[in-house]
């Protein structure tokens, strides 16, 4: 039998946890100890700070007086659904005004990831203990993506709905694997629907695929009834609808989500909203965002059947196995399909479904990967020891090498002459920064006013090179910041642009 624990050294049974973990973290603890982050998720960070000290609510969220698009920011924020934002607030009134609940906050969200993606794998292959021991693989295959590790430290939207949508699938497979199903079985698809619910309030429609989960499950798990399948998936999408329906009959829950719907969704399908391309080509650029995600895959899988070729290795997949690889990558399809029906698209868009891809390249490794350690297994331990120590070598390195960020930084200079919470003008072309409108209110609660429209008042300035010769040098006081940008201070109440 190719996989005979008995075979493998002890060691083999954690050191790639160790491994994956020290892996992780060549990324994501140096991101963790700096104040970059893309502008999403400092604006959602904002977001929730001000809901923890009362400025705005649940459901009207507030970002600033200001904001970089002609959308999404009205009398409150509308732009996504405000789930994150209300955990998110959470940590603000335990902690305080820190970027440390980011921080924290990304790192359960990463935690609650590793949990759900190993747990599902290990569901997978139920009853198959070898097979079992290797969910550390998806895992490392998951955080081996470049949208994983560039995302899950930057406080996305779609990192939280990840979670939701995962935990909605391992729900789903609990129900499952029940050879007998009885009624008090079905509080598993209660409890995904309402997963999927969650999903929702994080970041919209996005977050349904796992309504898909159960009856492709069916169509490759012969002993899965299709009834039992569908009385699932009712279950499920029932729970999600009622769930959905008692929030609307509460009027400002309905007022909020029948802005965002018309703002953000219908907007966004009749291509009246922020374009990543033009043309029927636009609707496909997540394909070689996912391209870029997992060449490094190919190449791995690659290398690994030349190895096993050489060794006169097992080449083909079993059966389990390959059920299991054709529905990650169909549960994998079903996550990203949907969303090339818009021409918005961003690779971190990707993030829900990554983990089924990880999943089916998980399946297309571990068998050769078993059969490996298997034959060597004391160079298996050399090799993952090995590969730890050079994780943590450069990890070191890279936090030793940390770089501050130029528009923190500035927020900070800012702090120390702008009122809290007041407005300063920007030069013209800044305004669409959305670095500037993120970074200052999240440091400083800081609103942005355009000073070539409008009648302008502005004391405080934000400038660059650019734009600094249309001030008095001799009337106005002038502070370098970092990165080429300057704090105009104004002596005289208006000023021409």
């Amino acid at each position: 039998m190719l996989f005979d624990v008995a075979g493998n050294d002890k060691y083999l049974r954690f050191l790639p946890w160790i491994f994956t973990i020290s892996f992780i973290l060549i990324t994501f603890l140096p991101r963790s100890l700096d104040e970059t982050m893309f502008m999403d998720g400092v604006t959602y960070a904002a977001i929730a700070r001000n809901m923890s000290v009362g400025i705005g609510s649940f459901w009207k969220p507030y970002f600033a007086d200001s904001f970089w698009l002609p959308y999404d920011n009205g009398t409150f924020f509308s732009g996504h659904p405000p789930l994150q934002f209300g955990i998110q607030s959470i940590l603000f009134r335990i902690m305080g005004d820190t970027i440390a609940v980011e921080n924290i906050y990304d790192l359960l969200i990463l935690v609650c990831h590793i949990v759900l993606i190993a747990k599902i794998w290990q569901k997978l292959f139920d009853g198959q203990h070898v097979l079992q021991r290797y969910a550390w693989l998806p895992v490392l295959c998951w955080y081996g993506m470049v949208t994983v590790w560039y995302s899950i430290p930057n406080n996305f939207l779609d990192s939280t709905m990840g979670v939701f949508c995962l935990l909605s699938c391992y729900f789903q497979l609990i129900f499952l694997k029940k050879s007998i199903i009885s009624k008090k079985h079905y509080i598993w698809p209660l409890l995904a629907g309402f997963g999927i619910f969650l999903a929702f309030l994080t970041k919209g429609p996005v977050g349904l695929y796992p309504l898909a989960f159960t009856m492709l499950y069916s169509f490759l798990d012969e002993d899965i009834s299709f009834q039992k399948a569908l009385k699932s998936t009712g279950v499920m999408l029932g729970t999600a609808i009622v769930a959905g329906g008692l929030i609307l009959t509460y009027q400002p829950a309905f007022e909020f989500l029948n802005t965002y719907f018309q703002g953000q969704v219908v907007q966004a399908l009749l291509q009246k909203r922020e374009k990543t391309g033009v043309g029927w080509q636009a609707h496909f650029l997540l394909i070689p965002d996912l391209l870029s995600n997992i060449y490094p895959h190919l190449l791995a899988l690659i290398g690994l059947n030349i190895l096993a070729f050489l060794l006169k290795l097992k080449r083909s997949i079993s059966p389990i196995v390959l059920n299991v690889s054709q529905f990650a990558f169909l549960v994998a399809f079903s996550g990203i399909a949907p969303m090339l029906v818009s021409v918005k698209q961003y690779p971190h868009y990707l993030l829900p479904a990554l983990p089924f891809v990880a999943l089916f390249f998980a399946t297309l490794f571990v068998e050769k990967t078993d059969a490996l350690a298997k034959l060597a297994p004391k160079l298996s331990v050399l090799f993952f020891a090995v590969a730890i120590v050079g994780c943590w070598g450069i990890t070191l390195k890279k936090v030793t090498s940390i770089q501050p960020d130029v528009m923190a930084e500035n927020a900070k200079d800012v702090k120390k002459y702008a009122a809290r919470a007041s407005t300063i003008g920007v030069c013209h072309d800044l305004y669409q920064n959305a670095d500037i409108h993120s970074y200052f209110q999240r440091y400083h609660l800081l609103s942005l006013t355009d000073i070539a429209i409008g009648p302008d008042t502005s004391r405080y300035i934000l400038a660059n090179a650019d734009c600094l010769p249309q001030f008095d040098a001799k009337k106005d006081s002038i502070i370098t910041l970092h990165g080429n940008f300057y704090l105009v201070i104004r002596n005289a109440q208006t000023a021409r642009y």
